[in-house]
């Protein structure tokens, strides 16, 4: 299961890494439309009555084209930008008080909300790609703080984990390992700017690396409150040794627009 794992990570990876580098901005976008397709899917099978075939394909390709049009208004509207980056911010609290307050929190996956929360995130995806100032290179910024934070955090949770994160929620994560993917992130993506001498003050720079490394804990516990109501373990079967789509996009539909957000700011 582990080598499975770790195998598709690596070949996500390096595809992620390629497009990045190699493909125009618009080919992006057109790739996060297609994953929005996919995660579509998988979101109605979240629901407890799954409808029909063709309600199914009709609202994957309306997020689909969801992503798209985000993109476009994202690209002419810094106010669209900073208000999905408040909205997330606030939905991350919510998530954040209910680990601290030891709850278990209820939240059904129903259309509006997975419209709201997966298509933004992905339309910010070109969005962030196409900036004029080292674009590519702030996407992959909050790519790796994400993937560096989800190993830390599963390497630490396994090696120190003692005390359970969120039992309620999530019962394999440990603070332990949180603590472990939030250093390991932070360290990792202040390494990028300073390898690549982007031009940014290093406090700003920590503190938004810091808070997009939390909000990627927290989006993680977002999704894993939807599957616990709907009963389910994993959102898909589409990648071997991770689950579905949703499953993987998890910590990023969080962890984008807060960089997003907060990448004005630079």
């Amino acid at each position: 299961m582990l080598r499975t794992r770790v195998l598709t990570g690596l070949v996500l990876a390096c595809a992620a890494l390629f497009a990045l580098f190699f493909l125009p901005t618009f080919a992006i976008a057109g790739i996060a439309a297609v994953i929005g397709f996919l995660a579509g899917l998988e979101w109605v099978n979240l629901r407890s009555q799954i409808p029909g075939a063709a309600f199914r394909r009709g609202y994957a390709l309306l997020l689909a084209m969801g992503v798209l049009l985000l993109w476009v208004l994202f690209e002419n509207s810094a106010f669209a930008v900073a208000l999905v980056a408040t909205l997330w911010a606030g939905l991350l609290a919510w998530v954040g008080a209910s680990v601290i307050r030891k709850t278990r929190p209820s939240l059904s996956p129903g259309s509006l909300l997975g419209f709201f929360t997966v298509t933004p995130a992905l339309g910010l995806i070109p969005y962030l790609h196409g900036q004029p100032n080292q674009g590519a290179l702030l996407l992959l910024t909050v790519l790796v703080v994400v993937w560096v934070g989800d190993i830390g955090a599963y390497l630490g949770g396994r090696s120190f984990g003692r005390s359970r994160l969120a039992p309620l929620i999530s019962p394999g994560k440990t603070w332990e390992g949180a603590v472990a993917g939030f250093m390991l992130a932070v360290s990792t993506g202040a390494a990028i700017f300073w390898l690549f001498a982007l031009p940014f003050h290093p406090g700003m720079i920590f503190g938004t690396l810091a808070l997009v490394a939390v909000a990627a804990i927290l989006a993680d516990l977002f999704e894993s409150i939807l599957k616990r109501t709907s009963g389910k373990k994993d959102s898909g079967t589409l990648l071997p040794g991770h689950g579905g789509v949703l499953d993987r996009l998890d910590s990023l539909l969080g962890a984008i627009p807060v960089f997003s957000g907060l990448s004005l700011l630079f």
